[in-house]
């Protein structure tokens, strides 16, 4: 596994700071972070592991901590993609002191699954699919144009419910980093950086506490920068394996957490 992983990787960096009154080095959450294809970096301490954190909150506890590792600074939004991203999020948000958003895209699914899918969409209509699994199911771009319109309608109620608007001129002139609980395939936040994008944020950073290597290398091409805890390979790979405690989250319990954060922040355009 580590000589598939020297491969795909650059350089690594020792991470540490000086201290006041003298030179000193100290660690942080991860005291070797690898750099992957320029810009992707994960830390080899948490990574080729399972149940590597007690759940979603203590996940963002320790994202939180890697951001402020690799970025440093950072000024602008925490945009959690919803639903499972959004505790997350939350705890990034709240560790950094940062203003918080959720971003809604869902998945087109195969005709037998409502889970894996081949494409997803945002509440703007931004589509992005992968056109070999569409043909091979005998889709054509129409079949597939159809669903997403049957999507975006899902996408527009579930961004309405959640946050109010489907105005994203809060974004537009910021920095964003967004945040999912696990990257998969990354057909969903594909669109949700590229729907970012589109709504005006200036450089986006995408950050997860865990992701197949397949599925960073496909985000890392809609970010300046991708920041991963737990980088798995294998073929069963499965978000859950990171999590000891893992469920479900339900659009109720992501408006508990977007209601606590927005105690603090508040979207200017909503």
């Amino acid at each position: 596994m580590r000589g598939h992983i020297i491969a795909l990787t650059g350089r690594k960096l020792l991470v540490g700071y000086v201290q006041a009154g003298g030179y000193g080095f100290r660690l942080t959450v991860c005291s070797h972070v690898e750099v992957a294809a320029g810009n992707i970096y994960y830390c080899e301490d948490y990574s080729w592991k399972y149940y590597v954190f007690k759940d979603r909150l203590e996940a963002g506890s320790l994202l939180a901590s890697f951001i402020s590792q690799v970025v440093g600074g950072f000024e602008g939004y925490i945009v959690g993609l919803a639903a499972g991203g959004v505790p997350v999020a939350y705890a990034v948000s709240e560790a950094l002191k940062l203003p918080f958003d959720v971003v809604v895209v869902k998945k087109i699914t195969y005709p037998w699954t409502s889970e894996a899918g081949f494409g997803a969409v945002a509440v703007d209509g931004t589509l992005k699919y992968d056109v070999g699994a569409a043909r091979s199911i005998g889709y054509t771009v129409r079949d597939v144009e159809g669903k997403a319109r049957q999507v975006r309608e899902y996408v527009i109620n579930r961004t309405l419910k959640l946050r109010g608007s489907i105005d994203y001129g809060n974004v537009r002139g910021e920095k964003v980093i967004l945040v999912d609980d696990g990257i998969a395939t990354g057909h969903t936040i594909i669109v949700a950086s590229i729907f970012l994008r589109n709504a005006g944020a200036t450089n986006i950073t995408i950050a997860t506490p865990t992701s197949s290597i397949d599925g960073a290398l496909a985000a890392a091409r809609e970010a300046e920068k991708l920041l991963i805890l737990n980088l798995r390979t294998g073929p069963f790979y499965a978000v859950a394996d990171a999590y000891v405690e893992w469920h479900d989250v339900t659009e109720e319990e992501a408006l508990e957490y977007i209601v606590k954060a927005r105690k603090h922040f508040k979207p200017q355009a909503m």
